[in-house]
């Protein structure tokens, strides 16, 4: 086992900064941490427990227990509660142990501390927050199973649970955790395995504590404990509670699992008897864990051309492949599990998307490029380069950055380009392979897929020498001529679910009621085998039949939804309630991913934590590395769909001062500014960041993201009231266009605007 020192010496990821030890266990140890990418500071656990000792809290059918690790992260990772600190980030380090990250409590105190010398109202109320989580966390298939006062902490007022779903082996936790066993159940003790009434044993001893100020059992040693543990009853009528108290403590300290309370929910109502008023319960039935984490099937070969071209970059033979596909086919799913696979073999996992409207240029490479920076640190005149792109680069590698020397305009992209290429392909020795995932090319700009073309070229021409994978997402229905943009990738085209397949995946999310040769024929008709529309059709078909594995026990209608795909897209946005709606729709005019930062311009005494818990628990948003998105684009169009004009304006407007107040002159805002003041009417201020966004495309050579907004900006100033001002407008936006005609090799177009543009002054 390694001391924390050693721990802390060895490199986790140069993404996070080590600052001090926080505290070790069974599993590892914990530090405070500083997140460079976001400026977050977390709190980082790095297990030195191998995956294969590890008990996990979801079923896994892999074989190979660091495959089943990280796909336990992921679903850790997923989940988002108001009284859970949630797993933001997880990898593998380069000795391939495992690490994950979590929210950093400042000065917080464990559940006793902070309900000592409390009255019986707070206590209660402490109690109740600590079993919401727990009820969150059962109805997603996870038990905690190490619940103990260390893990339930209160800051604020807020209870927040943390390290569940990971354990040691119950023979190491017996032999190693002293402090664990005092919270144990008897039957856990005696070799059975954990269950919900396991975990409901650790809180009825906790309550006892937090009620009493006082241990149920008085021991000399850990045997003694055990004994007490395994036959003692505790002495529940002489620490002066009331009955009705003591009668919930004493069903949830029986020795017998049986005799317990069946979930969080119950103790919760009983409680209510206590309190004297209620105690509320998130009351919405939740089948996400069996439908988000439904099997990977159908895609098998092309999940081992992947793992095959993965092992093949571990060897330094890189390559490119271009996966296509409609939308809901389950491309994402598919780059998710090569990603996983990634993290296992400890390579460097880079992610890119694309955006579908408002996006910088270049922003496919923005996150690609800041977390790669921080593994290659680039050259001073490199860095200065890169300035116009990493606007916060001085921020991130926490150094100053010089002024380069201005270039001609073709020079200065070719810089650019050459130099983004060069950090791909003069790595340091022994660094990490990369993976890079880039989603959604079908949006992507010119200027990067220019970027994207000189990096496959790169791959493709390195003999041998290059251990970097790239795989690519497009929708094949929107961007049929994307493939020959890109020589040198390799093709993937994924096609709709065949029947058997749709089997499998009914099968793995309803059980023995998926087989069923009627639900089998609903599905395929009604999804025709497109896996988004076969999860949407099943979690239709539960709310109707009231449980998953009631499906198929009664009769099954000819159609799920008269309205087709919209209808059951509607359907899943009216599980949302009706006070978290507004908030979701600025984030949807925002974009596919959440902008905090704005949202939190927009309406900055919204209880942000509670509606993302709501957001994600209704399976409109999921969380990936540590960022909130909407769980698909289907969703965020649905919802856009069903806004007035007249709101959308109102949201748009929003949207636009959200933006400049949060990010004042960031540069990547311009565009995103220019299409919300257009969408909200103004358009002053449209035109106006339209000069500013191809401004700051031309600065950073994008010339056909230039060529796009000053386009737009001379539209509507020759749309203006005539006047001295709109002329002369018009004249500098005409030259400007000039300008990006010339660079792009179009010269008639470029002649034609300087022409104009000369005219005008002329005037």
């Amino acid at each position: 086992m390694y001391t924390p020192a050693e721990i802390a010496s060895q490199p986790v990821s140069k993404r996070y900064r080590i600052e001090r030890h926080l505290g070790a266990g069974g599993m590892g140890a914990v530090f405070a941490a500083t997140d460079r990418l976001t400026g977050q500071r977390v709190a980082l656990k790095r297990l030195t427990t191998t995956a294969d000792q590890l008990i996990f809290a979801s079923i896994s059918t892999e074989q190979d227990s660091q495959v089943s690790l990280a796909h336990e992260f992921r679903t850790l990772a997923s989940l988002r509660h108001p009284h859970i600190v949630g797993v933001l980030d997880y990898g593998f380090d380069e000795q391939h142990q495992p690490f994950f990250t979590m929210q950093l409590l400042e000065d917080a105190q464990t559940i006793l501390q902070a309900g000592r010398g409390q009255p019986q109202s707070v206590k209660i109320d402490l109690l109740a927050q600590m079993l919401r989580a727990l009820s969150y966390l059962h109805r997603r298939g996870i038990l905690h199973r190490d619940l103990k006062p260390d893990n339930v902490l209160v800051t604020d007022g807020q209870v927040k649970l943390l390290d569940f779903g990971l354990s040691v082996l119950r023979e190491q936790a017996v032999s190693g955790i002293t402090g664990t066993i005092t919270y144990m159940a008897p039957e856990v003790l005696r070799g059975q395995a954990a269950s919900i009434a396991a975990d409901l044993y650790a809180v009825g001893v906790m309550a006892f504590e937090l009620f009493t100020e006082r241990y149920p059992f008085a021991a000399d040693s850990t045997e003694q404990l055990v004994q007490h543990i395994l036959l003692t009853p505790p002495d529940l009528f002489s620490v002066g509670l009331e009955p009705r108290l003591i009668l919930i403590l004493d069903r949830l300290l029986a020795k017998d699992p049986h005799e317990r309370y069946a979930d969080a929910g119950e103790v919760i109502a009983a409680l209510e008897g206590v309190a004297g008023k209620r105690l509320a319960l998130e009351t919405m039935e939740i089948r996400e864990s069996f439908l988000q984490a439904a099997r990977f099937v159908g895609r098998e070969a092309e999940l081992a051309q992947l793992n095959a071209a993965l092992m093949d970059a571990l060897e330094s033979r890189g390559s490119a492949w271009l996966i296509g596909g409609e939308s809901g086919i389950g491309k994402s799913r598919l780059l998710d599990e090569v990603r996983t696979q990634a993290l296992v073999k400890g390579m460097l996992v880079l992610r890119g998307q694309a955006v579908s409207d408002g996006g910088s240029p270049y922003h496919l490479w923005r996150d690609v490029i800041r977390r790669l920076l921080l593994e290659i640190p680039p050259t001073p005149a490199d860095t200065g380069a890169l300035k116009a792109l990493v606007p916060d680069i001085e921020t991130l590698l926490e150094m100053p950055v010089p002024e380069v020397p201005s270039l001609g305009r073709q020079e200065e992209q070719s810089r650019l380009l050459a130099m983004i290429a060069r950090l791909f392909r003069q790595r340091p020795a022994n660094s990490q392979p990369i993976l890079l995932l880039l989603e959604d090319l079908h949006w992507a700009g010119d200027e990067s897929l220019s970027l994207l073309r000189l990096i496959v070229q790169v791959v493709s021409q390195s003999d041998g020498d290059m251990p970097l994978l790239i795989v690519a997402s497009y929708r094949n229905d929107e961007r049929a001529d994307l493939p020959e943009k890109l020589p040198g990738m390799k093709i993937l085209r994924l096609e709709r679910l065949p029947a058997d397949s749709i089997a499998e995946l009914s099968t793995s999310m309803l059980g023995t009621s998926g087989e069923r040769p009627e639900v089998l024929t609903l599905l395929e008709r009604e999804t025709e085998g497109n896996v988004f529309f076969i999860v949407e059709v099943v979690r239709a078909l539960a709310e109707e039949a009231g449980q998953l594995n009631h499906i198929g026990s009664a009769t099954l209608p000819q159609h799920v939804f008269a309205g087709g795909v919209q209808q059951i897209i509607q359907r899943r946005l009216a599980r949302v309630p009706t006070d978290a709606l507004p908030l979701l729709e600025y984030a949807a005019v925002l974009g596919r991913e959440i902008d905090f930062a704005a949202l939190i311009a927009i309406e900055p005494d919204a209880d942000w934590e509670n509606w993302l818990a709501v957001c994600v628990d209704a399976a409109i948003l999921s969380v990936q590395d540590g960022r909130y998105y909407f769980a698909h684009d289907k969703l965020r169009e649905g919802l856009l769909d069903r806004i007035s004009s007249v709101r959308k304006n109102v949201l748009h407007t929003s949207a636009a001062l959200g933006l400049e107040f949060a990010y004042e002159a960031d540069t990547q805002q311009y565009s995103a500014l220019a299409r919300h003041w257009g969408e909200a009417g103004d358009l002053e201020k449209q035109e106006h960041y339209a000069a500013l966004a191809g401004e700051h495309a031309l600065a950073v050579s994008a010339f056909q993201e230039g060529r796009k907004h000053y386009t737009l900006a001379l539209r509507l100033a020759t749309d203006d009231e005539l006047s001295e001002d709109s002329l002369r407008r018009q004249a500098k936006y005409s030259y400007l266009l000039g300008e990006m005609f010339f660079w792009l090799g179009e010269f008639r177009q470029a002649h034609e605007y300087y022409e104009r543009g000369l005219s005008i002054a002329e005037e």
